[in-house]
């Protein structure tokens, strides 16, 4: 199945997957993974899927802190509990990182039940997201929503997530108004920026990613402030950047407007509108971090879309593939 028609699926994805994880945590008790020193652990689109988790659950006055997996594989005790995030559920330093921590409580987000992440895991919860490309559209929504579920049987305080579908299919036809415009004002970028604080900042990871897969564009992502301090110094008229967030995002929007940066601004900001070379994607404001990652990130897969397609690389295969990345199944 090609980009496009994956993004378009997710309002189908997502309440498929709403559903299947929901009547998996049913039958779970979640409450002691709650207790502690909290790891959110993934790779690649994980890892970023991670930091928003790991946001939310900061939120809600867990002590909770994103980390690469790799950084977890010499099976230091780090962590009273680890939430692992793998789409598929098969990479490598995920599983590894589970495996070498086996006094920490886990459990473990994929769309497989028999995947190697699953089995080494404590609990489990199974995504239904069905299809998915290259780069991942379906497969990172649902893990954040998923992901999510989880926080609410962590902590005991639930949420109603009955309109993240909805959610996608309202975003998705805005951002995709402004696909023109943004068409005409990102092409041939020699690179692209991504920019948000807190959660935000694992939204800005995986807009990065996205374009860099889709378009094979150099993008990288960047905290806010940290952003300020030096590294969008490098920024001009050739260049591009994508904002999530409605604090310093905003005036930061209006500094490279000034100078000429193509930018997009993913925000719930209503104040702030189109400028000569700033486009603004609006999008609803949630208290919850988790539904605000899901909010903030379907702008970024129309761009990296758009983007690609303008490349002439749609649905082009990856250049790079890897042999140790993930466990292969084993033969029947």
């Amino acid at each position: 199945m090609s980009y496009r028609s994956t993004i378009a699926r997710q309002t189908e994805s997502l309440a498929d997957s709403l559903k299947a994880a929901q009547d998996e945590i049913a039958g779970q008790n979640l409450s002691a993974l709650g207790n502690g020193l909290i790891a959110v652990t993934g790779i690649g689109a994980s890892f970023a899927a991670a930091v928003v988790v790991a946001g939310e659950l900061q939120r809600r006055g867990k002590r909770a802190f994103a980390i690469r997996s790799g950084e977890m594989m010499d099976g230091l005790d780090l962590a009273d509990t680890v939430v692992a995030l793998s789409h598929r559920g098969r990479s490598v330093e995920t599983v590894e990182a589970l495996r070498r921590l086996p006094k920490a409580r886990s459990i473990a987000i994929t769309n497989d039940p028999a995947s190697p992440l699953a089995e080494a895991a404590t609990h489990h919860v199974r995504l239904a997201n069905g299809s998915d490309a290259t780069p991942s559209s379906t497969g990172y929504t649902a893990t954040l929503l998923a992901a999510g579920l989880v926080c609410d049987a962590i902590t005991g305080v639930s949420e109603d997530w009955s309109g993240v579908p909805g959610l996608a299919s309202s975003v998705l036809a805005a951002a995709g108004e402004k696909m023109g415009r943004l068409d005409k004002l990102f092409a041939k970028r020699r690179a692209i920026d991504c920019v948000g604080t807190g959660s935000a900042l694992g939204t800005a990871d995986g807009a990065s990613l996205l374009i860099r897969e889709a378009a094979r564009i150099p993008a990288s992502a960047y905290e806010t402030r940290h952003y300020l301090h030096g590294p969008m110094e490098s920024m001009d008229e050739t260049t591009g950047v994508v904002l999530f967030g409605r604090g310093r995002e905003v005036e930061l929007a209006r500094n490279l407007e000034a100078i000429g940066c193509p930018s997009l601004l993913v925000t719930s900001d209503a104040a702030i509108t189109d400028g000569d070379t700033l486009t603004v994607i609006r999008v609803p404001a949630f208290e919850n971090r988790v539904m605000q990652g899901l909010a903030d990130i379907f702008a970024p897969q129309l761009l990296a879309a758009t983007l690609s397609d303008a490349a002439g690389l749609t649905d082009v295969k990856f250049r790079y593939r890897q042999n140790d990345t993930k466990i292969v199944a084993a033969a029947a």
